[in-house]
């Protein structure tokens, strides 16, 4: 039987319930006769539920914070109608035997004033302006109110999705945070939309109830006399006095629940519960105060102005004006005495000024539309799966791009920074596409602004959106600014990926390996194999333009040779023959073969006796200037024959040679645009071709690389 108990209490306690059954009895009110005790009770209730919404309208910081209140304002306007539905049934059918005593206590107050007729005259022209006063003011300015609010609220819904999603991309906010306020701005949107319907329901809600009073009136009088056989002053008396009470007692909740409609909406922006913000706002000012005190106290000598009523408020506010200024006084020493002991317990903290955004993308102001998703721009998206594919493609995980405005750059112009050093700029056009050519087939004129294309050179044009058929049939490949943008972007982080790659960086990819080889971690955290080691190990990896994704396989060769030698250079050449095939892999041709250029012996044997210890490098290369240029010129000839037949350039030398060979030529040629990989680097399995020889049979002239169209 306790059980049973428990399952029927914990039913009645559920909210949906409880809900579902006061519809349901709402409905039974517009059908159903009420005894007087009831009524009176349902109106307690009315009463009640209109001063707890207008309170808690009151103490709501944001609109969405009161969600509910459009459903709650529907509810109670359908309560208040069946009530006055069913006092007016009781009205009309019992007259002056009516028992109820919340109605009859506010008809006779109201009328109390006044003897005979007068007193209900007077008494019904006290509720008519109570209830236009109602309609014209409050239920309209309500609903104006709810209507612009829905309004704006709309208009500006998209500048905050940009600013969104500008924050989410510069690394301000998380994932998870842009979702919260994401949905918090539905939940705003959706707020003003329900409240700008809703607040029509109070409207109809008032015009009803004066109806509902005026049928109450007359038809009582007519029904009064002629049924019941009473007088017309007896009449005027029962009914004006029934009349006058149900329609207070109806429209009193009304009013109230009208009153928090206009304060939920207009509560936009606040930070503070309203009482706060008027104490703040309207008491802040002492001299305002003490202007008011001072014309109230000369407004007293007046002849015929209340003397001690004028004085006493005149005094309450200069009281007022001197507690405001003796509290701010004491406000301003105590933050005085707090800084005179900062400054003597510790020094200004100026590292905050130093911090740095790993990667930043400045814009023009005519470059801002990009970012903005309501106008077309795809920037952020693209930057998003920049991050995405380059974590796939390298195995690192570039931290967030800070986007900014800079209204000092050109508008059309956009800079590239990488811990704060502009690494890259360009200027491109929102409004246009970009027709390039690479230069690989005959393109035919078309028309459009001279462009040279930022990250490889190439010959481009800015055409308008409508010739972009035209120009790809002529052989043009058209892309977009934004793709402009990221593309230069793109290849400016692989260049400087080896820098954004710091310790902690290498922290949290350790961290990401030990939930797939617990054992390796542990095994590295236990012979102490610093961080340090292990990032300059990956840093010489990224210079060269070798992705670290097998990062566990990486991990795995510097525990085995970390004994043998700490050097990171003796380490990353070890690691590098680790992943042979993924670096071979990635150098194949689109045949399947790898296109190799070697050296003659006599020149590996010469650079061999020229490596000499680098406290920087590792190791380096020492031989004499005219040997040296004639090696670049043998160089620069087979490198220019590579590009020439659209091949990627791969030096093939001994390991003994390799990695200083690959820095001297890196100094001479941009470094990702060739390879020097080692004769052991080189899987058994790989199909490789010998395309050119390093030798000084034949000689041309040098050029330095960084005049090269070819790049």
């Amino acid at each position: 039987m306790a059980s049973l108990s428990e399952s029927r209490a914990n039913w009645f306690k559920q909210s949906d319930v409880i809900l579902g059954i006061g519809v349901i009895a709402i409905l039974v009110m517009l059908i159903i006769p009420l005894p007087g005790f009831v009524l009176d009770i349902l109106i307690v209730v009315s009463l009640a539920s209109g001063l707890l919404v207008l309170l808690t309208a009151l103490s709501t910081k944001e609109p969405s914070d009161f969600s509910v209140f459009p459903n709650l304002l529907l509810i109670t306007t359908l309560y208040r109608l069946a009530l006055n539905v069913s006092t007016t049934r009781q009205i009309l059918a019992q007259g002056s035997s009516f028992n109820s005593h919340i109605i009859d206590a506010f008809g006779t107050f109201v009328v109390g004033g006044g003897t005979g007729l007068g007193k209900y005259v007077i008494g019904f022209i006290i509720f008519l302006i109570l209830v236009i006063v109602q309609i014209v003011v409050i239920t309209r300015g309500a609903t104006r109110i709810a209507e612009v609010a829905a309004r704006f609220t709309l208009d500006g819904l998209p500048g905050k999705q940009m600013a969104i999603d500008t924050e989410l991309s510069s690394g301000n906010i998380t994932e998870e945070e842009a979702k919260a306020r994401r949905k918090k701005i539905q939940r705003e949107v959706d707020f003003y939309g329900a409240m700008d319907g809703a607040s029509k329901f109070v409207q109809g809600d008032v015009r009803a109830g004066l109806i509902i009073t005026a049928i109450n009136l007359i038809g009582g009088m007519i029904i009064g006399m002629a049924i019941r056989g009473d007088s017309f002053v007896s009449a005027l008396e029962t009914y004006s006095r029934l009349t006058i009470g149900d329609g207070l007692v109806s429209q009193i909740p009304a009013l109230l629940t009208t009153t928090a409609t206009g304060m939920i909406v207009t509560r936009a922006g606040s930070e503070k519960e309203l009482a706060n913000e008027f104490a703040e706002q309207l008491f802040r000012n002492s001299k305002i105060l003490y202007v008011v005190a001072g014309s109230l106290i000369g407004a007293s000598i007046i002849p015929g102005l209340p003397f001690l009523t004028l004085v006493v408020f005149g005094f309450m506010f200069a009281y007022f004006a001197y507690a405001i200024d003796k509290s701010r006084k004491e406000t301003l020493a105590e933050i005085e005495k707090k800084e005179i002991e900062s400054k003597f317990e510790k020094k200004p903290d100026y590292y905050k000024e130093l911090r740095t955004d790993p990667i930043e993308v400045e814009l023009g102001l005519n470059l801002v539309p990009l970012v903005d998703s309501n106008q077309g721009g795809v920037l952020l998206d693209q930057i998003s799966n920049l991050r995405r594919r380059f974590a796939i493609d390298t195995g690192l995980v570039i931290p967030p791009v800070r986007i900014l405005d800079n209204l000092e750059l050109d508008p059309n112009q956009y800079t590239i920074k990488i811990h704060g050093v502009i690494v890259g700029e360009s200027k491109i056009r929102s409004d246009k596409l970009m027709a390039l050519d690479s230069g690989k087939r005959q393109t035919e004129p078309i028309a459009g602004d001279e462009f040279i294309e930022p990250t490889f050179g190439y010959k481009a044009k800015w055409i308008d959106p409508d010739l972009k058929i035209e120009a790809e049939n002529k052989g043009y490949t058209v892309v977009d600014p934004s793709t402009v943008l990221v593309t230069h972007l793109k290849e400016l982080i692989a260049t400087h990926a080896a820098s954004l790659l710091g310790r902690e960086e290498v922290k949290s990819l350790i961290e990401h390996v030990r939930s797939t080889h617990p054992t390796l971690v542990s095994e590295i955290e236990e012979r102490k194999i610093g961080l340090g080691l292990i990032q300059q190990v990956l840093q010489n990896l990224l210079k060269e333009g070798i992705a670290i994704k097998s990062l566990p396989t990486i991990l795995e060769s510097i525990a085995n040779n970390e004994p043998k030698s700490k050097d990171p250079y003796f380490l990353s050449e070890t690691v590098r023959q680790a992943i042979s095939r993924q670096i071979t892999n990635d150098y194949l041709s689109s045949d399947g073969k790898l296109h190799v250029i070697t050296f003659d012996p006599k020149v590996t044997d010469r650079l061999a006796k020229g490596i000499v210890p680098d406290p920087i490098e590792g190791n380096s290369i020492s031989i004499q200037p005219d040997y040296y240029q004639k090696l670049l010129e043998a160089v620069a000839r087979e490198y220019n024959k590579f590009h020439s037949e659209g091949k990627f350039p791969i030096f093939v030398v001994n390991r003994t040679i390799r990695l200083p060979l690959s820095y001297m030529l890196a100094k001479e040629f941009p470094p990702r645009n060739f390879a020097v990989l080692a004769v052991e680097e080189i899987h058994s399995s790989v199909k490789t071709v010998m395309d050119g020889v390093i030798s000084f049979g034949q000689t041309e002239t040098y050029k330095p690389s960084r005049n090269y169209e070819e790049m």
